[in-house]
């Protein structure tokens, strides 16, 4: 088929065409539902795809949206190529290829207006919301159906949906517009006001393909399937043509999307995209040249309203899938807390242990001379296997007894000091501590009841049990974290497959990865900070119960656990929790994108 069709009435060649098919053949198993088919459509052209059902005019329109690839042939669309197996810049020519569809899409969770402004948000994020608002408004004014913009879609009849759909479509004035059956289920009225708009939108540029059953007689081309024959209509546009209400709307839809840089300016160039389509020019005014800092701003501005309060929201109407989660993740982090808190104390009581290993206290006798305890102290010192002796005053026991776990409640309990003076001798080497314990005994500076700290098999034990709890606790550890991650993946799952179709609806629209991706990770993110504030408020409760249950029996619970430490792990858990619920939700997010 030709493609350098001339306009009607002049001389000059057409522009080159935004559609362009060519031995397009798509399979379906081993049916063929389009055969070999081409087809250009160029800017301001209106083509209809006819045929009864099953012929493939979806088909045919899914291709031009890139939601299938041909089996075999070409498929051109702004000069990008949708036959390939990578399709680069796909979202990108879904914002400039708009798809009215035949079941409208609308979110049931957004008013009529908030739909439009969805469709505007995502596909230009960096125009400001104020904008966005007065052209979502105008487009709804342009369609007659503004009075019904704070109505949801379950609110509207069939009719009223459609014409929301249509301004979503047409408000962002897009190349490319593609109507599934755009007149199925709607009144005569509605359908003329839908057509006299798709009419207008050809006039000023737009290429349409409205797929119907039968032609309407208001195309240029006639696309006849499933022969695949493309026919010349009997309806020339130009930019005279439709009727005086499409054009009053469309000129309040024109100077809708001239809202740039104040509302003075959007309506100068209403104006003048006005008096364009009077003096017979299909091309639209040139908006206002919007500073980079001003679209900056509105891209950070609409960021936050997509992600952050779009998260949010959808947070909140999901509660009855993030609720389990959340109860059963709280758990499971308050368990683990609890474990690290006693890992904590384990781990530095085996460390104490292990410092002390390598000391041995002499206890001194009551009745010891001066004489008698420097004569010790040489002995020990000329000893090549001791490192260190350093001799411990009573007071100075007292006061050190007083910062060990168990021993300051002991040592209140008298009023005489219970501690001896005695000599700490460091041994360089721990397998040499037993032969440098027996130097003191038979000492008459040594007490002859208790003359050594030294026992062979405590240490020993400590080790043993501080390894086998070190290994308990990281399996169970593990195991907490593997529950905590299948709970909530199936709750983010479920939230997914309950979002899914409007997550399909975003995509058609051309919404961009970050917009359909950051959403969840947001609901995610709530999710476990919500479960891990929730175990770390229970986490201090219980280190709070364990201080007033050791002041009250002098038995400690969590010996060496102090405050910062109890800090920090309050912490883990609600970051813990907190990466818990992105990971979920990034993997779920996937899941159900694919």
């Amino acid at each position: 088929m030709a493609t350098n069709r001339r306009q009607p009435g002049g001389s000059k060649p057409a522009a080159a065409p935004l559609i362009k098919l060519s031995a397009v053949r798509k399979l379906f198993g081993k049916r063929a539902v389009l055969d070999k088919l081409h087809l250009t459509v160029a800017p301001g052209e209106m083509v209809e795809v006819t045929g009864p059902s099953g012929a493939g005019k979806t088909t045919l329109l899914r291709l031009l949206h890139g939601q299938l690839r041909p089996s075999a042939g070409e498929v051109w669309v702004e000069g990008r190529a949708l036959h390939k197996w990578w399709r680069r810049d796909l979202d990108r020519i879904r914002r400039d290829v708009s798809f009215l569809f035949q079941e409208q899409r609308l979110l049931g969770r957004l008013t009529a207006l908030e739909n439009v402004e969805l469709g505007l948000m995502v596909n230009q994020p960096d125009t400001s919301y104020r904008e966005i608002q007065l052209r979502a408004a105008g487009a709804l004014d342009a369609l007659g159906i503004g009075h019904r913009r704070d109505a949801y879609p379950h609110q509207l009849s069939a009719g009223e949906r459609q014409r929301v759909a249509v301004a979503r479509a047409l408000v962002r004035r897009p190349r490319v517009l593609l109507a599934d059956e755009p007149f199925a289920a709607i009144d005569r009225d509605n359908a003329q006001a839908v057509a006299r708009m798709l009419e207008e939108a050809a006039a000023h540029g737009t290429a349409v393909v409205v797929a119907m059953h039968r032609p309407s007689g208001r195309a240029s081309r006639v696309v006849h399937l499933p022969e695949g024959v493309v026919t010349e209509g009997n309806h020339q546009l130009a930019p005279a043509n439709g009727s005086r209400a499409a054009k009053l709307g469309w000129r309040r839809l024109v100077e809708a999307n001239g809202h740039t840089n104040g509302h003075s300016n959007g309506h100068s160039n209403g104006r003048a995209a006005l008096n364009g389509h009077k003096n017979g020019s299909a091309s639209p005014a040139r908006p206002a040249v919007v500073p980079r800092w001003n679209r900056y701003n509105a891209l950070i501005a609409n960021s936050f309203r997509l992600v952050v309060l779009g998260g949010l929201r959808s947070w909140r109407r999901d509660l009855r899938f993030n609720a389990p989660a959340m109860q059963t993740l709280a758990m499971v982090l308050l368990l683990s807390g609890l474990l690290a808190l006693v890992g904590i104390s384990l781990g530095r009581a085996a460390a104490t242990a292990e410092g002390q290993a390598s000391t041995v206290r002499v206890y001194l006798a009551e009745k010891a001379t001066d004489d008698q305890i420097s004569a010790l102290k040489d002995k020990f010192v000329a000893d090549s296997r001791v490192a260190s002796v350093r001799e411990v005053s009573s007071a100075e026991a007292l006061r050190e007894a007083r910062g060990r776990p168990g021993l300051g409640s002991l040592a209140g309990l008298s009023d005489t000091n219970p501690f001896p003076a005695s000599l700490d001798v460091r041994v360089k080497l721990v397998t040499e501590v037993s032969a440098v314990a027996q130097i003191a005994n038979g000492d008459p500076a040594v007490d002859p009841a208790y003359p050594t700290s030294y026992d062979p098999d405590v240490y020993g034990r400590l080790r043993k049990i501080a390894i086998g709890v070190g290994l308990v606790g990281g399996v169970l550890l593990l195991l907490f974290a593997f529950i905590a991650y299948a709970v909530t993946a199936n709750s983010m799952r479920a939230v997914a497959a309950a979002r899914r179709e409007e997550v399909i609806t975003l995509r058609l629209l051309g919404a961009r990865h970050w917009m359909l991706r950051d959403p969840f990770v947001i609901e995610g993110l709530m999710t476990g900070a919500i479960a891990g504030l929730i175990a770390g408020a229970l986490v201090a409760a219980a280190y709070l119960l364990a201080m007033r249950f050791a002041d009250a029996t002098y038995v400690q619970l969590l010996p060496g656990v102090g405050l910062t430490a109890t800090r920090f792990v309050i912490a883990g858990v609600v970051i813990a929790g907190m990466v818990l619920g992105i990971a979920t939700s990034i993997l779920s997010f996937r899941r159900v994108r694919a």
